[in-house]
């Protein structure tokens, strides 16, 4: 999704990109409280509820669809036996971060409602963490936008390219050299 589409369609456009997975409508919408596009509750409680409505969504399909729909849907399926796997093994801390996990935010809802875990626990996990995530997505693209938003920082970012495109070079060399067996001169 687009800084555009989210300018134009707002708060809903934020719900529906953070159904999924929605980090990038976040930042952008917080990118857009720098220039004064949204407030900054609309920004939070827009993603709260499609980040909220997602995660109920693939933890009721894992609930009452579970092994029938993994049987259809192979390739979910192995998403969900490694969000199982790491389920078992960390089980609180899991439920707590599963959100900050990329690629795996629909499959890790997805493994607890399969895996029978109280509905009522997961969904009170559910609104505490998706809380803490849309203040902080937000504040994060808030923070971006300012900086972008700074036109002394606009006027020096092909200078910040140029830095790390050398810093960049200078480590691939270094790493190079080294595996080589040759020392860094």
């Amino acid at each position: 999704m687009d800084m555009e589409t989210i300018a134009r369609f707002g708060p809903a456009a934020i719900a529906l990109g953070t159904f999924l997975e929605g980090e990038t409508t976040v930042l952008l919408a917080g990118a857009g409280l720098a220039l004064g596009v949204f407030d900054f509750w609309t920004v939070v409680l827009s993603a709260l509820a499609g980040s909220l409505a997602g995660d109920q969504f693939f933890f009721w399909l894992g609930r009452l669809k579970g092994a029938a729909w993994l049987n259809g849907h192979p390739r979910f399926g192995a998403a969900v036996d490694k969000a199982t796997r790491m389920m078992v093994r960390h089980r609180l801390p899991l439920l707590c971060a599963y959100r900050f996990i990329y690629g795996l935010r629909g499959a890790i809802p997805f493994a607890f409602g399969v895996s029978g875990i109280c509905w009522r626990f997961f969904l009170l996990a559910n609104v505490v963490t998706a809380a803490l995530w849309s203040v902080l997505v937000t504040m994060l693209g808030m923070h971006a936008g300012r900086f972008l938003a700074d036109a002394d920082v606009l006027a020096r970012l092909p200078l910040f390219g140029a830095v790390a495109a050398v810093a960049v070079g200078l480590v691939v060399v270094v790493r190079r050299r080294r595996k080589s067996g040759g020392e860094p001169t």
